[in-house]
């Protein structure tokens, strides 16, 4: 009786294991395009990976930019954020950049204004990369 229970429970283990396992098998679909790593679609682009370096691409999977940058984040009010080496800066939707990567960091958009950390001070940009007040009013002195 004792070794019919064993024998459940080995089973029971051995099933269990053998499915965890197999969902870590299941290939992104990434592969399938030719990328390490296609995210999801945000404001028409998706970031993507090959060889350690990102980009976007559109919904036909045309590269829209080029796959250069360290690290890059989804697009958000028509912007998003790249990395090159340490530093971070802010491309739109087309790959035009509007703000070198100088930054050492820079925090989330909200209401159109994020806080840049910049040689250890904080600033306040907005999502045309222009220096601003935390309310999002442009100031016109000390830019960066």
């Amino acid at each position: 009786m004792n070794r019919k229970y064993l024998l459940l429970i080995f089973v029971f283990i051995l099933s269990a294991t053998s499915m965890v396992a197999q969902k870590g098998k299941s290939k992104p679909k990434a592969k399938s395009s030719g990328y390490d790593f296609q995210g999801p679609y945000y404001e028409g682009l998706a970031r993507v990976k090959t060889k350690l370096k990102w980009g976007f691409i559109d919904s036909t999977g045309n590269v829209v930019v080029p796959l250069k940058y360290n690290e890059v984040t989804n697009f958000d009010g028509g912007v998003a954020k790249v990395r090159v080496g340490t530093k971070w800066g802010l491309i739109d939707n087309k790959g035009t950049v509007l703000r070198k990567p100088t930054f050492q960091s820079i925090g989330e958009f909200v209401n159109g204004v994020a806080k840049v950390l910049l040689e250890g001070e904080e600033y306040y940009m907005n999502t045309e990369g222009m220096r601003c007040d935390k309310n999002g009013k442009h100031v016109v002195q000390g830019d960066y």
